[in-house]
């Protein structure tokens, strides 16, 4: 190939590289496209679990990645539940703590026998049994 460069003319010879298709294909705008890798280079090494800064994530053959989560989702399931439970016991828990708050400032607001504190005690209560 004739090539002009700040008007010198030079002929390019560019290496043939030999490539080979990889499994890893798509289709992008309505294109299909494949990776290539060279022949001499081989294909990127299956699934690696990696971490950072506290983040995990995988590289590897898209596919190998996605099998990878699929034989950990069970595992993913049954701790997704457990929060669930957890989460679900420490609004339970707070609630519970708000009420009987609730109850000690209504007790001491009628012992000292302030209707309008009661009052305003009453509504904050009926406000957290619609809430509940």
């Amino acid at each position: 190939m004739k090539l002009t460069y700040r008007g010198v003319d030079y002929e390019s010879h560019p290496l043939a590289v030999e490539m080979i298709p990889g499994e890893i294909s798509g289709k992008y705008r309505g294109q299909q496209w494949r990776r290539h890798y060279p022949r001499h280079i081989s294909p990127p090494q299956p699934v690696a679990e990696l971490k950072y800064r506290g983040v995990a994530y995988c590289i590897g053959d898209p596919l190998d990645v996605e099998a990878m989560k699929l034989r950990r989702h069970p595992q993913a399931i049954a701790t997704a539940k457990t929060r669930q439970k957890t989460g679900q016991e420490l609004a339970n828990t707070h609630l519970a703590h708000i009420r009987s708050n609730l109850e000690h400032r209504l007790q001491v607001a009628r012992q000292k026998g302030d209707p309008t504190l009661i009052r305003l005690l009453e509504d904050e209560a009926r406000q957290i049994m619609v809430g509940s």
